[in-house]
């Protein structure tokens, strides 16, 4: 008959992705058909029964019998059996090869089930013999779980094994394949036993406040989180998450009094902390679900506080591992009592993912805690009160956090749960206009100067901001900072294409005020004019963040080895010669732009304050020493003169390794350079600014770099890895990112050194190139 699944030979989890179509193959399938057809002319007739064509009302007659009733009985089809002609054509198959049809190809079989496979079919992890795994009244009839007088022991193993699934959730799992393996968590109410009882209805009600705020702070994808479990198991009991701080509390009380009245505590006094971690755990993860519709600093300023007191908790929690049940060796249940880890195989989809591993405890409480530190750094968000520190502080943490999707989530809440109230009180529209405000100071932004009163420029700076609002650039910049690292980069490509109508508003914007600067001058009105004059700053503003995300698109495919080794040259060749260069100036001009103002602000301050002479000497006799400048991007500007730097190292490094021929490069038959050079930069393909640069022009300046012999473009990488070295070693406290990249300007400096005097001049061999200890730059190594 025709087989429901792939042979073994054609093992979809095996295969490696080629496709046969061997001829004899498809000889054997046409005669295969041929005899098919011969044997349905052979038979003048079929039956109506036999063929299946049955009306309506005869077919229900027919199964309102005693013979339609017989699931034993063969159906009544006409079937051909091509089972001799089906194995004969995939002995021409090898281990790994398919039979490509038009209706069944390679993406065809990733997604198919095999039926008898261990990873696909869940009946197959059951003998005959398996009993079925039981329910929770099964459990409770065959005196599988106890329901009350747990002992300490017995609390601390199913407590250590829920946070276990929690942590295995949070990884991504299904929640039935993890959290409700647990019997108890299917009933609580029915739990007699107080400390129990209460633990599972606290972590019944942790669980869907934490879908809550998953589903709210929406950077999460289907590789992340599952978000969608057995949902009548949640319903089945109604969550009431605002009772369940008090009612753990209770319990402590109720446990510490008795602790108080025996000898031998430390059991007990186990119990105890767990049960008070969790109240703080639940109590933090709660608050930032209500702080999405009622934000208040004096409540993140309580979550901090109740995460101190939370990882306080968690070292004596580990020292106290041992005193619980443990695991059966051997079992996938995470605690011998109250578990049962196949009892939703039957109920879950086929495509899930059929083998899970549980955490194991030490490790679980190692992730609760690095969660919680993620929690206590997220809280610092509050104190960035504009756009362009806010955004510093999403890409920094999303190099730290970036694994746990609860902890982006939570970033998200602390921000804005729905991106358009800022830190949950000031409207997102104002808070850009603040941002820009605090970035390069424009003047028409500034409330107490004349020219913020005149109303043709409050309505285009309103018009501005609404239309940067609408676009939701800005916002959604933020936002993809809290999606995984790969996922950025499938994001931050359409969030590129965007920002060309922004700049186009931007300088529409700016040239408006250069405009109403000379209608004021012509009018007389000479300080309004001044301040109007040569207004760049929401271009720059506007391309300063354009160019930050280009950068972080372009170096994150080094983060996720997406690049080949013969695609580094331009990789590192588009920052070197544009981009960062780019940024520089960007932070430069909003620089010039503050010094200007501020000696502005001074000469009208001179002007106003001169009266009488003894107003005069006074002000001479004071003169301000060590004045200080309005530089807050200085340290910025210093750190991209140092990436420049190494960009251009690893340009001409680059250049030198393939002219010496030891850079592997695929066969041009293979390979077409200008489509992978398209490819790569395609995202800054519609920008105005910068301007896109084509193959063409790449392959002219590539040409002209390429002239000198190889130990001179070797000397002119290590000078770049030099002038990068000089720069990170001037930098005052410089952070750990800062120290890793001063070690690779080092160490890349020696061999460009070593290579440009000859050495292993006759072993042309590609170097290795390590990024392990930064994401962008790599360490090259002479094998």
């Amino acid at each position: 008959m025709y087989p429901s699944t792939l042979p073994a030979e054609a093992d979809p989890s095996t295969m490696n992705g080629s496709v046969a179509e061997p001829p004899d193959f498809q000889a054997v399938t046409a005669a295969a058909a041929a005899a098919a057809r011969a044997l349905s002319l052979e038979q003048d007739e079929w039956s109506v029964g036999e063929c299946g064509f049955l009306e309506p009302e005869v077919q229900r007659t027919m199964r309102s019998g005693s013979a339609a009733e017989d699931i034993t009985q063969y159906p009544m089809h006409g079937w051909v059996d091509v089972t001799k002609e089906f194995h004969d054509a995939c002995a021409e198959l090898q281990p790994g090869e398919l039979a490509q049809d038009m209706l069944f190809g390679l993406f065809e079989a990733m997604s198919a089930i095999e039926i008898m496979d261990p990873k696909m079919d869940v009946g197959m992890g059951f003998d005959k013999q398996d009993l079925p795994p039981p329910s929770f009244e099964a459990a409770i009839a065959t005196g599988a779980i106890k329901l009350d007088d747990l002992t300490p022991s017995e609390l601390i193993g199913i407590y250590d094994a829920l946070f276990s699934c929690l942590v295995s959730w949070l990884e991504g799992n299904s929640m039935d394949q993890v959290l409700f393996t647990c019997l108890y968590l299917h009933a609580p109410a029915q739990i007699k036993d107080k400390a129990l009882r209460v633990f599972c209805t606290a972590v019944r009600n942790l669980i869907v406040v934490i879908k809550n705020i998953i589903a709210v702070a929406a950077v999460n994808e289907e590789e992340d989180f599952q978000l969608y479990g057995n949902s009548a198991l949640l319903a089945a009991e109604k969550a009431q998450p605002a009772s369940v701080y008090s009612s753990l509390k209770d319990v402590e009380d109720e446990l510490i009094r008795k602790c108080k009245k025996l000898t031998s505590t430390e059991d007990w006094m186990a119990v105890v902390h767990r049960l008070r971690f969790m109240r703080h755990l639940f109590q933090v993860i709660y608050h930032v679900e209500q702080m999405a519709s009622n934000d208040t600093v004096d409540d993140k300023v309580d979550i901090y506080k109740i995460l101190l007191v939370a990882s306080e908790m968690l070292p004596g929690i580990r020292n106290t591992l041992d005193r619980g049940t443990q695991p059966e060796k051997g079992s996938e249940a995470p605690n011998p009592m109250g578990f049962s880890p196949r009892i939703h195989d039957r109920s879950q989809p086929p495509a899930f993912p059929r083998s899970i591993k549980i955490r194991d405890r030490p490790a679980s409480y190692q992730f609760l805690e690095e969660m919680i530190s993620r929690f206590k750094y997220a809280c610092k968000v509050t104190k960035y009160k504009d756009y362009y520190s806010a955004l510093n502080f999403f890409i920094e943490y999303s190099k730290k956090s970036g694994q746990c999707i609860l902890s982006r989530s939570v970033l998200q809440s602390l921000f804005s749960a729905n991106m358009r109230m800022a830190h949950g009180k000031l409207p997102m529209k104002q808070f850009l206009r603040h941002s820009v405000q605090i970035f390069n100071s424009p003047p028409v932004l500034n409330a107490k100067h004349p020219v913020a009163a005149d109303p043709k420029v409050q309505q285009h700076l309103e018009n501005f901001f609404r239309y940067c609002f609408n676009m939701n650039t800005f916002t959604q910049f933020i936002r993809i900072c809290g999606f995984n690292r790969a996922r950025q980069r499938d994001k931050l490509a359409r969030l590129i294409e965007n920002f060309d109508t922004i700049q186009v508003d931007a300088a529409r914007l700016d040239s408006m005020m250069n405009q109403l600067a000379n209608e004021r001058a012509m009018e007389g009105n000479e300080p309004m004019a001044t301040a109007l004059k040569h207004s760049t700053h929401f271009s720059t503003w506007v391309l300063y963040n354009c160019f930050r995300a280009m950068l972080i698109f372009l170096m994150s495919g080094f983060e996720l080895e997406l690049y080949a080794v013969h695609e580094f040259l331009y990789i590192y060749w588009y920052p070197y010669e544009f981009l960062i260069g780019f940024l520089v100036s960007a932070l430069t001009r909003t620089e010039n732009i503050l010094l200007a103002q501020e000696e502005y602000a001074e000469h009208q301050s001179k002007i106003q304050s001169g009266g009488g002479g003894a107003a005069k000497n006074r002000k001479a006799a004071k003169p301000k020493k060590n004045k200080k400048t309005q530089r807050p991007y200085r340290a910025e500007i210093v750190f991209y003169h140092a990436v420049l730097s190494l960009c251009g190292g690893m340009y001409k490094a680059m250049g030198a390794l393939t002219k010496d021929g030891r850079v592997r490069l695929p066969l041009s038959k293979f390979d077409n350079e200008e489509i992978r050079y398209n490819r790569r930069f395609l995202p800054f393909a519609t920008l105005t600014s910068p301007p896109p640069v084509s193959y063409a022009e790449f392959k002219n300046i590539r040409e002209h770099m390429m002239r000198p012999s190889v130990e001179d473009l070797y000397t002119y990488a290590a000078k770049h890895f030099d002038q990068a070295r000089n720069v990170l070693e001037s930098i005052q406290n410089p952070d750990q990112e800062m120290l890793d990249l001063l070690q690779i300007a080092r160490t890349n400096f020696v061999v460009m050194n070593v290579l440009a005097r000859g050495h292993q001049k006759e072993v042309k061999r590609q170097p290795e190139f390590d990024f392990s200890k930064h994401s962008y730059f790599p360490i090259i190594k002479l094998k």
